[in-house]
């Protein structure tokens, strides 16, 4: 028989070890980062079979979109641990019935995207899966369905759902003219194989004080507590690693070609009590009329703009209420459609790699 105090012993490690577990799983999943609380689902469920599996999305279809005009489409991919209903309830829905855009919303294939991490935690899933064909087969068949403008192709995602939304830029940037991606970067196995056959307009949107994406890069969800989030021989990334906000801009800086020096605005800092504001670079006049934006969150957690604290902020960082982040990716994406290429308009990287960096030319 086990004394008394003993079993109370027993009964805190176990009830201990279970709420550790609970803040793991939220915290590394940032489920609940995608959507208000009380926002409703939002569109209509699609599923068809891809590569053998049964695949789902979900798509919005504003009731006053022209009938005799192609319209965008946004692609938006909710995080790790969500869901295609978690991401028609982001907050994108509102913006497309107000400006006139078709919003798709797919669905994760055990609440987790392929996204190049080459994540140690998930490498079998990884193997199994292909998430970029049924995206873009998922896209052929919207834009089969309804009214595309294949020039106004735009995917937005948040978390895990960035880091798919970096990859498909990479790996299929002939079909995004712009793309947003918010608390993430770029998988560090995808920075070793960044190379983009075409220009490809893109915002980052990321807090310097974000817990679980480190602006400065690095193991992604570092664990909480490892006996919890342990893959043996990847003890200090299990769920892989990405490069630096900054390195990943620069990037994509040179690869658009754009001018050196950025535009730098600063968002009105509204709420003083949220403990951030957001410092706005653009780097313009890229090839085919491409752009690279950062809307770096000065002291923001892992959150979109306009979002909820939806967990405490030691856990996740400080949640940016200075404005409405779909509202800043729209305005972005409206500005950036894709523009034809023109023969023999364009210099070549090696040439703008050769041009002297201004002392503005600053990631930081």
């Amino acid at each position: 028989m086990l004394s008394m105090s003993r079993k109370k012993s027993m009964f805190f490690r176990i009830a201990f070890s279970a709420i550790a577990v609970t803040i793991v799983s939220l915290v590394s999943i940032s489920g609940f980062a995608q959507f208000r609380l009380r926002a409703r689902a939002t569109g209509t469920s699609v599923s068809f079979q891809h590569d053998g599996k049964e695949r789902e999305y979900r798509i919005h279809v504003p009731g006053n979109l022209p009938d005799d005009s192609e319209v965008p489409l946004v692609v938006c991919f909710h995080g790790g641990g969500g869901n295609s209903r978690m991401a028609s309830m982001m907050g994108l829905t509102p913006v497309s019935d107000r400006e006139g855009f078709i919003a798709v919303y797919p669905n994760a294939i055990d609440k987790h995207w392929n996204d190049g991490r080459d994540s140690p935690m998930f490498a079998e899933h990884d193997q199994a899966i292909d998430d970029a064909a049924f995206v873009m087969e998922l896209i052929e068949r919207v834009c089969n369905e309804h009214p595309i403008d294949r020039d106004r192709i735009f995917a937005t995602g948040i978390s895990n759902g960035g880091f798919m939304t970096q990859r498909l830029a990479i790996e299929h940037s002939e079909t995004f003219a712009a793309v947003a991606v918010v608390i993430a970067t770029m998988g560090e196995p995808l920075s070793k194989r960044f190379k983009p056959e075409s220009p490809v307009s893109i915002l980052y949107m990321n807090g310097t004080k974000d817990r679980l994406v480190p602006y400065d890069g690095g193991p992604v969800v570092k664990p909480l507590m490892n006996r919890f989030n342990r893959v043996e021989g990847h003890e200090d990334a299990p769920r892989g690693r990405g490069i630096s906000t900054d390195d990943a801009v620069a990037k994509w800086v040179a690869h658009n070609q754009t001018k050196r020096d950025p535009k730098i605005e600063f968002v009105p800092d509204i709420d003083d009590e949220d403990g951030s504001h957001i410092e706005s670079s653009l780097w313009e006049g890229g090839k085919r009329g491409t752009a690279v934006m950062l809307h770096k969150v000065v002291g923001g957690g892992h959150g979109i703009p306009g979002g909820s604290q939806y967990m405490p902020e030691r856990l996740i960082g400080k949640s940016n209420q200075d404005v409405n982040g779909f509202d800043l990716i729209w305005d972005f994406f409206q500005k950036h459609a894709r523009e034809p290429a023109k023969a023999g308009s364009d210099a070549t990287e090696e040439e703008v790699a050769a041009q002297p960096a201004s002392a503005n030319a600053t990631f930081q």
